[in-house]
């Protein structure tokens, strides 16, 4: 297999990985609840967590490959790379926040009294706003990406023109959406925008699977 078509599989992979990780995310945590719900709803954000920790570095292996076939002396394809090296440090730290951090507060939570439960809701509330602000540097930062990996891919050729064009808009809404506070960065907005920005990385992955890699050409 070459590498071209490694990179084609770690963009498929990693991109189940994340929808799969928004599939089983909990969608809220009510700490007044029973010490035994409390505990399975932590131990699941825990799990989902890591799984998409665990899909970060293998997106990051296939966003290498794109730029990679697009060519390193393509600025747009480097900026791309580079803007979504960054984007990916916030959604990881977006997901050690939400993930390992929530589910430890509010583990400690469940055998305190009123007044230490109180400050610890207090540290979930920052944790949560930390969660969001970083959830939204995410779709910005790709969306970014998404844009100007599609500038380079519609000057590439004719036969990654619509791809490109398709990306582009999907980088646009995202930008729109984000910027506009016209999504809740929860569960199912989140969701949603990791789903759009999967079914474009696939279709980059079906592209790069089936071209021929440049050193072969």
């Amino acid at each position: 297999m070459t590498n071209q078509r490694i990179h084609s599989a770690a963009l498929i992979i990693g991109m189940l990985a994340g929808l799969l990780t928004m599939a089983i995310h909990p969608t809220s945590l009510d700490l007044h609840a029973s010490a035994e719900s409390i505990t399975h709803v932590n131990h699941i954000n825990t799990v989902t967590h890591i799984l998409g920790l665990a899909s970060i570095p293998v997106t990051l292996l296939g966003a290498f490959g794109i730029s990679s076939r697009i060519g390193w002396n393509h600025i747009s394809g480097l900026s791309a790379f580079i803007v979504y090296c960054f984007a990916s440090i916030a959604v990881m730290l977006a997901a050690v926040a939400d993930g390992l951090i929530a589910s430890s507060l509010a583990q400690e939570a469940i055998n305190v009294d009123d007044s230490k439960r109180q400050l610890l809701m207090m540290a979930l509330h920052y944790n949560f706003q930390l969660n969001q602000a970083l959830a939204k540097v995410y779709v910005a930062g790709s969306s970014c990406a998404f844009i100007l990996w599609s500038i380079a891919l519609t000057r590439l050729g004719k036969n990654t023109r619509v791809l490109g064009i398709v990306g582009g808009v999907v980088g646009l809404c995202g930008l729109i959406v984000v910027l506009g506070g016209h999504i809740q960065m929860n569960a199912h907005g989140f969701g949603l925008v990791v789903l759009v920005q999967a079914i474009w990385i696939v279709l980059v992955a079906v592209w790069l699977f089936r071209e021929t890699p440049l050193e072969a050409r």
